[in-house]
């Protein structure tokens, strides 16, 4: 009788032992996250990683604030509604008319939703440019979500700092840091590897960004803001968004204490906002751009005015030649909401005429 087995092999590790192998491995990798989180980088790198996407205009924001010495006394902080919507030349001669001097107004809006991003575009403004007296903040009907880029471009501190309870975000994010670390640490060594700058770009947009006028991505794609969409996919679009706000009209209505638990990133970052704003001497008004044939109280209005006046658009909401698609105006749109909105803030422009002038 034969056997494979000629030296018997006790397959088995002690309890005792395999327990301390693994606390070595975890204490090990535990090391290695903490280590790879302080590795430094150049803050330039984070803004740069959606060059080639939807999300492109993130390196133009963090140059327009960091690396162009013009004022900024007006920011519109939001998502693509704004972005599409509100015009940085023609806001800028409307206030200037009003208030007898140049008023300099920056649209860092970009893509997506997502309160946690703005919270960190508004950071960083304030940080940089003391002299901001106003800004704009997009108010949309629901949007208790983490913008795709915040993980990417927050600080370490701010991700740590997020909401955790119940924050569903929250592990992706944390877990993020130590890769994003790295290969930033690396990128910033080797920039030109990777097709990063640590220095401002040649190709930067320029002080007065327009984004309400047709221009392409640097992937090529064109962005037209003279579209005018067909009613009857506007229509779809528009029902889609209100089944999506619970039924055929879409009221709003107060949500339960589940809902609220499992939802904190929208009125957390809103709140850190005006009070970051508050502390550096910055009025925050909120404004709602509606979707194509929106109705009234989608959305809670007694939230945001808490903090700061609202002013709604929902006036323009019903005219189809209006909109480029269910949620965006387009030139035809625009050429209606900017004159609009310089007339509405009317009222809050006293934090700009009796701005500190040595601040600039």
């Amino acid at each position: 009788m034969t056997t494979n087995n000629i030296f018997p092999v006790d397959e088995t590790i002690e309890a005792g032992r395999a327990w301390r192998l693994m606390s070595v491995l975890l204490s090990g990798f535990a090391i290695l996250c903490i280590l790879s989180v302080q590795l430094p980088h150049d803050r330039y790198i984070r803004y740069q990683q959606f060059d080639y996407s939807d999300l492109f205009k993130l390196r133009w924001v963090y140059e327009r604030i960091h690396d162009d010495p013009t004022p900024i006394d007006v920011a519109i902080i939001g998502s693509s509604r704004v972005e599409a919507a509100l015009s940085v030349p023609e806001l800028s001669a409307a206030l200037g008319k009003k208030l007898g001097r140049q008023i300099h107004v920056a649209n860092l809006a970009v893509p997506y939703e997502g309160r946690n991003l703005h919270y960190i575009i508004v950071k960083e403004l304030l940080e940089s440019h003391p002299e901001t007296r106003l800004i704009l903040v997009s108010v949309v009907e629901r949007a208790d979500i983490s913008h795709p880029a915040f993980r990417y471009v927050a600080d370490t501190r701010d991700i740590l700092d997020a909401p955790l309870m119940i924050n569903h975000y929250y592990a992706e994010d944390a877990a993020f840091l130590p890769y994003r670390q790295m290969c930033y640490f690396v990128q910033s060594i080797v920039p030109s590897w990777f097709g990063k700058s640590l220095a401002i770009r040649k190709d930067y947009l320029g002080t007065d960004f327009d984004s309400t006028r047709s221009f392409r991505i640097p992937g090529g794609r064109l962005i037209d803001r003279s579209l005018v969409a067909p009613t009857q996919k506007l229509k779809e679009e528009a029902a889609e968004l209100k089944a999506g706000l619970g039924g055929a009209d879409g009221y709003w209505v107060q949500p339960s204490a589940w809902y609220a638990l499992n939802e904190p990133l929208e009125p957390e970052y809103t709140a850190r906002i005006a009070a970051l704003a508050k502390q550096r001497g910055a009025l925050v008004v909120f404004v709602h751009l509606p979707f194509y044939s929106s109705r009234p109280l989608q959305y809670d209005h007694a939230a945001y005015e808490s903090f700061g006046p609202l002013l709604d658009a929902q006036q323009f909401s019903d005219n189809a030649q209006f909109y480029a698609d269910g949620g965006h105006f387009n030139r035809f749109g625009i050429e209606k909401i900017s004159p609009w909105i310089a007339a509405a803030i009317d009222p809050y422009l006293d934090s700009l005429r009796f701005s500190n002038k040595s601040l600039r």
